[in-house]
């Protein structure tokens, strides 16, 4: 391959990571927009009692998407970095960093947290919609 073939590829590349990066971050500015909005939701509430089983459910339900949106974001910059890494060696750029291993990367920390929480929330929300329809039976 030509040397401009290569350097072709590789800023397509380091695009594709400057993209993905940055709604890796986005999806983290929507998990602190849900933790804000529920916590509001939680404190004016406090006075008047207990939520909704449906709040628990749609919440969970939310995570849980997140969650695999950052999975998929995170799969796609772990792979488009090895193409990088690379191509980066081709052209002399050695000092890119080898970011295969997904269990060092703080965003699959927080992918796993978001899903188990989600999850938490859905069975939640599913064992307060079945205890009220059984309080409705008795």
């Amino acid at each position: 391959m030509t040397d401009d073939r290569n350097m072709e590829i590789y800023r397509q590349r380091y695009e594709t990571f400057r993209h993905l990066d940055k709604m890796r971050w986005q999806m983290l500015q929507i998990l602190v927009a849900i933790g804000t909005a529920t916590t509001l939701i939680l404190r004016s509430t406090s006075d008047s009692g207990s939520l909704a089983w449906w709040f628990f459910m749609f919440l969970g339900a939310g995570l849980v998407v997140l969650a695999i949106a950052m999975h998929k974001i995170n799969q796609g910059l772990r792979k488009n970095g090895e193409a990088l890494k690379a191509k980066g060696e081709v052209i002399g750029d050695t000092k890119i960093p080898d970011v295969s291993n997904q269990w060092a990367s703080i965003a699959h920390w927080l992918m796993l947290g978001t899903l188990l929480l989600g999850v938490v929330l859905l069975v939640y929300g599913t064992y307060a919609a079945h205890s009220l329809h059984f309080r409705s039976l008795s």
